[in-house]
């Protein structure tokens, strides 16, 4: 058994730029009317409180905005005793967490907060016993580093954020509203740099610039979480393991003649050949164990 706690700095680092956001996005609330904008932001804190405080709110939230859902009878029978394994592995109490099922034929699933951890039905349906304990480490490292209300307090409180990211992406891709969202994302660009080039740099300028950073950086903080997630894996001695999940995905790729996707800048989950680089790395530098054999290629 082994005490793997990751540092919380790095998911509140992850959070800051969603906050801001999140804080931006209320105070658009109040260009049509100022009054708007305090109403929005009462609501934003008192609803933030009932979701740490209600019991309900954490499973409404997972169902709604992550889409997850229990798992079956099959799937707990799937999942009982890996997810024990790893919990035991962790030193962590099993009745601290529950396994969700989250629809989805990737390796791992979306990160969500509070106590719900979340898995593929890839993973449950398609993994051996040993493999599927590799990908709920992995899950399950999302959650060691802060705990439950926090990461719940956090979620919430950016929900504004993503909430206008998903709208601006919809009206982007809506053939009839995207020109009037470029026109508007145009027009608050230009005013903008006039601001800067007429009055000089100020903090509103950047306060005004940095939701167009958002494409790029909210990816990248994504697929950095989850680089570190496979650290704690390998950490609690399931590197091989899930190595072992990659190299089965490359190869079923290569077997089937599917190219690899390519996300870019704007993927928020890592390929799995660059997740697959970067376990090799750690395993040839991670001592070994009991717990972990020796990986060979």
């Amino acid at each position: 058994m082994r005490k793997v706690k990751p540092s919380a700095w790095v998911e509140l680092a992850v959070a800051v730029p969603w906050l801001w956001w999140s804080w931006l996005s209320v105070q658009f609330l109040g260009v049509p009317w100022r009054g708007l904008y305090w109403i929005g932001l009462a609501v934003w804190g008192v609803s933030a409180a009932a979701v740490v405080v209600h019991p309900r709110a954490e499973d409404l939230l997972a169902w709604r905005v992550y889409r997850l859902r229990p798992p079956s009878a099959w799937e707990s029978q799937r999942l009982g005793p890996a997810w024990w394994a790893v919990c035991t592995a962790a030193g962590v109490n099993p009745d601290r967490y529950r396994a969700w099922v989250h629809e989805g034929p990737e390796a791992s699933a979306p990160i969500t907060p509070g106590s719900i951890v979340a898995v593929t039905s890839w993973a449950v349906y398609s993994l051996p016993p040993r493999n599927l304990e590799a990908v709920l480490a992995h899950e399950l490292a999302h959650h060691l580093a802060m705990p439950r209300s926090l990461s719940l307090l956090l979620c919430w409180l950016t929900l504004p954020a993503r909430l206008m990211g998903k709208a601006i992406v919809f009206c982007l891709r809506h053939h009839v509203l995207s020109i009037l969202a470029k026109l508007i994302i145009g027009f608050l660009l230009l005013g903008v740099l006039g601001v800067w080039i007429f009055l000089g740099f100020s903090h509103y300028i950047v306060f005004m610039l940095s939701p167009f950073l958002a494409p790029f950086v909210v990816p990248w903080a994504a697929r950095t979480q989850e680089k570190l997630a496979d650290r704690v894996a390998v950490d609690l001695g399931y590197g091989v393991r899930l190595a072992e999940v990659f190299t089965g995905r490359e190869f079923q790729r290569a077997h089937t003649w599917q190219n690899a996707p390519r996300p870019g800048l704007k993927g928020a989950q890592p390929l799995d050949s660059a997740r697959l680089r970067a376990l090799e790395r750690l395993l040839k530098s991670a001592p070994q164990s009991g717990h972990q054999p020796p990986y060979h290629r």
